[in-house]
Order: C-alpha cells, then structure tokens, then sequence
C-alpha cells in the first residue's frame, strides 16, 4: 500500500498522520462527552464536535485513498488537508497560549506533530502533486 508513494519516508510520516487521524475520528464519535468533560468544554458542544469529528473522516477516507491510488495528481486534496490541519493548530494553540484554556496543552502538542508529520510527507511529495 505504502509503495504507491515511491517514497518511504514520506508513506510512513503520512500513515503516521493518518493515525492521528484515526484516532481523533474515534475520539470524537465514540468518546465525545467524556473528551468534552476533560477538556472543561460544555457538553452541549457534542453536535459540533462529532460534526468536526465527520469532517476529519472524510479528509482520513481520502488519504486512505492515496495510499491505495498513489498521490499523483492529488494537488487540490493535500493543499485542502494543509490547509485544515494548519488551521486546526492554529486555533488550539490560540486557545492555549492567548486564551489560556485549561487542558489543551496535551491538544496542542499532539496537533503541533501531527502537523509536522503532515507538512514532512506533502514537502517529500509535492513534486508529484
């Protein structure tokens, strides 16, 4: 599946992302009060956060499908997923930095690698993009 990529480095940091992903997917459909309470967030959030949990689905479905499909020609798809995982850094290191939310610091460090996994595999690939 990986050999798709011509890349092993660039396969393996994207598998690892597509784990994050996995994992937060899970996290958000199956354990989404129990996250919410940790994090201090109202429960009343859980529609949200198990709508945020869908579209994380949707952008792991489709790096699924590069991994099976090779990544050629999937510019737009890895400028989307850049895009959402910049962004979703971007506002839980605001909530942990500026906002000083409790419990998003374990959030951020997670996302923050993620993101690097992210960033490493798309630089490793773009010329095929």
């Amino acid at each position: 599946m990986f050999s798709k990529y011509n890349d092993n480095v660039a396969a393996v940091v994207l598998g690892l992302f597509l784990l994050g992903i996995v994992f937060y997917v899970s996290q958000l459909f199956f354990n989404t009060e129990g996250w919410l309470l940790e994090n201090k967030i109202n429960v009343n959030a859980t529609t949200i956060a198990r709508v945020m949990g869908g579209a994380w689905l949707g952008l792991g479905f489709g790096l699924l499908l590069t991994f099976l499909h090779g990544p050629d020609g999937q510019k737009i798809y890895f400028w989307t997923i850049g895009l959402a995982q910049i962004s979703t850094l971007a506002v839980i290191l605001y909530h942990h930095f500026a906002l000083s939310t409790p419990g998003t610091a374990d959030d951020a460090a997670i996302v923050s690698v993620l993101t690097l996994l992210l960033l490493i595999g798309f630089f490793r690939i773009k010329s095929r993009l």
